[in-house]
């Protein structure tokens, strides 16, 4: 059985002259903010107590790999850079000037991060996604690793990506166990954790948690730059205008 967790990346930094620019890192690849930091670093606790030890595949984005490395401290494992879990493109002009990690680069954000040579330094999309492609994009990745279930063991392996991505994986995996719990996206807050028990890639799936954030403190739910109060204020807002 692969016990299998998914995670958006923590809270990213607001670009601003007081934080960081782009002088610093290109467009769209920003790195995490302290409390994205913080967030990692409790969901690694969050899965140390679940007795985690398995590898973690991670967008190959800045914040992406730096919540991957945050929890891979905690736990004491590797993280390799999956293309799959990368960030949709929404529109072409949002890739316009985007330069993400090469693999050399990639290798050497982290002690902890492992590269493959298939890996190519181009690793994103200048083209724009539906909903569909990227659930079809993540879907590949999941069911090649449960390919690599051994029916006499338990494994972990922890999937990090963005609000589009994890998504994607969710969906897809609820689609064999719980069709009825797909509908319009829910909020995708930093580092909380969504949990499946899988038997291969045709066998029986169970949701054991989806999108929990036991593991963080009130202040510490966000949706980037949001917190999780001023989302559901802006959610109820838009109800009582319909």
């Amino acid at each position: 059985m692969i016990i299998l967790h998914i995670t958006r990346h923590g809270q990213v930094l607001p670009a601003s002259d007081e934080s960081w620019t782009h002088a610093d890192y290109p467009p769209g690849d920003g790195p995490l903010s302290a409390l994205g930091l913080r967030q990692a670093v409790l969901l690694g606790h969050r899965l140390k107590a679940l007795e985690f030890t398995g590898p973690i595949y991670a967008s190959p984005y800045r914040r992406t790999m730096e919540t991957a490395c945050g929890v891979a401290e905690i736990v004491d494992t590797t993280v390799h850079p999956a293309p799959a879990m990368r960030e949709i493109v929404k529109r072409v002009e949002q890739m316009e000037h985007f330069v993400g990690l090469t693999t050399l680069e990639l290798g050497q954000l982290h002690p902890r991060v492992e590269t493959s040579p298939d890996l190519a330094d181009m690793w994103w999309t200048m083209q724009a996604e539906s909903d569909a492609e990227i659930e079809q994009r993540v879907a590949a990745l999941v069911d090649d690793l449960l390919r690599q279930d051994k029916p006499d063991s338990e494994s972990h392996v922890l999937l990090v990506g963005h609000g589009a991505s994890t998504g994607g994986v969710i969906d897809h995996l609820l689609r064999r166990c719980a069709p009825e719990l797909i509908g319009p996206p829910i909020p995708g807050w930093n580092c909380s954790l969504s949990t499946f028990r899988c038997r291969g890639v045709d066998g029986q799936v169970e949701l054991v948690c989806r999108q929990d954030t036991d593991h963080l403190p009130d202040e510490a739910i966000t949706s980037n730059a949001q917190t999780r109060e001023q989302v559901l204020a802006s959610q109820q807002g838009q109800q009582a205008q319909q």
